[in-house]
């Protein structure tokens, strides 16, 4: 619902911490020519061999460019692998469970410093809903963001530890009923990173002009989608969440109502002792960060953003 911003320099320093130890259990696989799952051989077929040690040979950055898929050429290589390697995404296959075992089992699951991966990312709120702080404290603490695997890496295993497919999300999000395995290339997902600000825009509705109590919780103020990607509402039953978030939207409308955004902003600008940008007048006008780029901030800015615009707010 917000766009992630695209920094390679933090993909370089993800490939540099993950690399060595995918690289030694490439190589292990390559040279048994096979994995033990439930005490049962499953053997490299020719074509995964070929794919593996084409990764395995770091002269020629395959497995870098893996890592470092950009978001754009994550889409082609998901689309190529649907269209010519159905193997390497038949969960039911060898060649799949092999990609799992060397991706996921030890890459992911066993090498990813997870709380490095979190904290190099610098993003306060879940990307797919913007209502869920995603903050983290500690490498030892419990209480951590979710990362979801956007191609999930069930079916995509050899995406389990390239950067542009971890997206760092919320319980809510990620969890049961919302994204979990869900596969973007079925379900026309738009992967964060290539998001842009206006392919969702909130909107509010007035059912009933006559509000005698406007905060006493009984609302007749309506917040939709006026732009959206229609899988993710279905997804992420963003729809649905936006309804229950009326209330801010009220707020925002007393405070047009009332005048309030020219005559604090009037206060700020003449206010001796502190000088304040136009971008920090709007926030403390709205209540939230006020510019596109700071969205992922302070959970609901997309919602603040959107109707305040559309209230003249700012």
């Amino acid at each position: 619902m917000i766009p992630l911003q695209i920094n390679n320099s933090f993909s370089d320093a993800h490939y540099l911490a993950v690399k060595d130890d995918v690289l030694h259990h490439l190589n292990r696989v390559l040279t048994a020519g096979k994995i033990k799952k439930n005490k049962v051989d499953v053997n490299l077929s020719p074509g995964l061999r070929a794919y593996l040690t084409t990764l395995n040979d770091e002269t020629n950055n395959s497995l870098k460019n893996l890592i470092n898929l950009s978001p754009n050429n994550l889409v082609d290589f998901v689309d190529d692998l649907n269209t010519t390697l159905s193997s390497f995404i038949d969960t039911n296959h060898d060649d799949n469970t092999i990609l799992k075992n060397i991706f996921v089992s030890h890459g992911y699951e066993k090498g990813l410093k997870k709380w490095d991966f979190i904290n190099r990312i610098k993003v306060n709120t879940c990307p797919y809903c913007n209502r869920n702080y995603i903050y983290t404290t500690s490498r030892n603490k419990k209480i951590k963001p979710e990362i979801d695997h956007f191609y999930p890496k069930s079916k995509y295993p050899q995406l389990a530890l390239s950067y542009f497919n971890l997206i760092p999300s919320c319980k809510s999000c990620n969890g049961f009923g919302a994204k979990e395995e869900n596969d973007p290339f079925v379900k026309n997902l738009k992967n964060p990173y290539l998001l842009n600000y206006n392919d969702f825009e909130l909107s509010h509705k007035i059912k009933n002009i006559a509000i005698v109590n406007p905060l006493s919780g009984k609302s007749d103020i309506e917040v939709f989608f006026k732009n959206s990607i229609p899988g993710h509402l279905e997804v992420f039953n963003l729809k649905e969440l936006y309804e229950l978030h009326h209330d801010h939207a009220i707020e925002l409308i007393i405070k047009r109502n009332l005048k309030y955004s020219q005559k604090y902003r009037e206060y700020l600008s003449s206010y001796k002792g502190l000088k304040f940008s136009k971008s920090e007048i709007d926030r403390m006008i709205l209540g939230n960060y006020a510019l596109e780029k700071e969205q992922h901030k302070r959970p609901l800015s997309k919602l603040y953003q959107d109707i305040g615009k559309e209230l003249g707010l700012i």
